[in-house]
């Protein structure tokens, strides 16, 4: 194993030294992955994306794998690091991913064991997600993620030749998923400060849930893509942190709107839909009432303004629109036409895509809607050394 682990890294890196070095390591003990995580920082790191695609870095370098991915199931993300013409790419795929039910990784999760593969063209067993297919990778190891007694994910290596996945690599496989899921688990914690400030937000949410079902699950999910799409942008933490709570937070105005309304099954008539257009209104006015929520007033108050000054209710156009208000507009659309309503049943994944294309420009901004779109598509979104 230890000689074909270095004739792949010697046929992929032009650095004979590196090459030399980077399987050994591979069968060492955990103070290689020490080692790993004190030169990345992984400790000090509060930024869940970064965290993990130091993750993938670090171990794709050390255990001479073609492909190392992290899979957090809770965002339904995938961070992929391969080896791409001697060098380290990056990709995140959206959606479909190795934690995805009916994968490999997804058994991984349901044992809470290690699951390998040694040819994915020959696997009737399994389904595998475009990172699999766009990597062109043959055999795949995957392993469950875990702190705190719940499932984070899955942490999976890749190669394009057959190889199989001897039992000391599983060994050091599970220690290397393990420190993994602490630094995710790690990295995802709330302080007991910002953990108040959470359940004061989830307590809006519910008032909300009470009136109308759909918005509160619409509010969580477009939260969730709001986040994935702060990090590709490489927003601060504070930045990310506010996104996060102006997109829980940006239909709470609907309290303020009547049921019968909201839960309409069929169009609106104009006086209703005018009703509907205050929402952003209200609930700037019910959120500047909250100190620590004062950074998301912007956004709840202008993410149904549109580029081309159509929108609602300031009319800005383009970069007058605040940040955080056009970052959130994609996801809440994009959510929204892929979701059943009372009115309407649910766009499909392409056709809501293709929907969100023919809007930017008129209705996005064109940078912001290119990044969503990349991630939907599973395209490349950065290259490093």
């Amino acid at each position: 194993m230890r000689e074909t682990l270095a004739k792949q890294d010697a046929d992929r890196a032009p650095d004979e030294s590196a090459a030399a070095t980077r399987a050994p390591l591979f069968e060492r003990d955990l103070e290689a992955w020490r080692r790993v995580l004190a030169v990345a920082g992984v400790g000090a790191e509060g930024n869940t994306e970064r965290v993990g695609w130091r993750i993938v870095e670090g171990l794709l370098r050390v255990t001479g794998a073609d492909g190392c991915s992290l899979s957090v199931a809770t965002w339904n993300v995938e961070m992929l690091a391969s080896f791409e013409d001697g060098r380290v790419s990056r990709r995140t795929f959206f959606r479909e991913t190795m934690g995805s039910r009916g994968t490999l990784g997804h058994s991984a999760l349901r044992s809470g064991m290690p699951e390998t593969v040694l040819r994915v063209s020959h696997d009737p067993l399994h389904s595998y997600p475009e990172s699999v297919r766009e990597g062109r990778f043959e055999s795949v190891a995957c392993f469950p993620l875990s702190a705190r007694g719940r499932s984070l994910g899955v942490l999976s290596f890749y190669y394009r030749d057959p190889r199989r996945v001897e039992k000391e690599d599983l060994e050091f496989g599970m220690l290397l998923a393990q420190s993994s899921a602490l630094a995710v688990d790690n990295s995802l914690l709330l302080n007991e400060g910002q953990q108040n400030v959470l359940l004061t937000v989830q307590a809006l949410v519910r008032s909300l849930e009470a009136k109308d079902s759909h918005t509160s699950y619409h509010s969580l999910r477009v939260t969730q893509h709001a986040t994935v799409l702060a990090e590709q942008m490489k927003l601060s933490q504070r930045e990310t942190r506010i996104i996060q709570y102006g997109a829980m937070l940006h239909d709470i105005g609907k309290i303020g709107i009547v049921g019968d309304i909201l839960n309409k099954k069929g169009k609106l008539t104009e006086e209703e839909y005018e009703v509907v257009r205050r929402h952003p209104s209200i609930g700037a006015r019910i959120v500047e009432t909250v100190d620590f929520l004062a950074d998301t007033v912007p956004i709840i108050r202008h993410h149904h303004e549109r580029v081309d000054g159509t929108g609602y209710p300031g009319g800005l156009v383009g970069s007058e629109i605040p940040l955080g208000a056009r970052l959130i507009a994609i996801p809440d659309f994009y959510d929204a036409i892929t979701s059943d309503r009372p009115y309407r049943p649910a766009y499909s994944h392409e056709k809501a895509v293709e929907m969100l294309a023919e809007r930017t420009g008129d209705y996005f901004d064109p940078d912001i809607a290119e990044i969503f779109l990349s991630i939907h598509h599973g395209a490349r979104v950065a290259q490093a050394p």
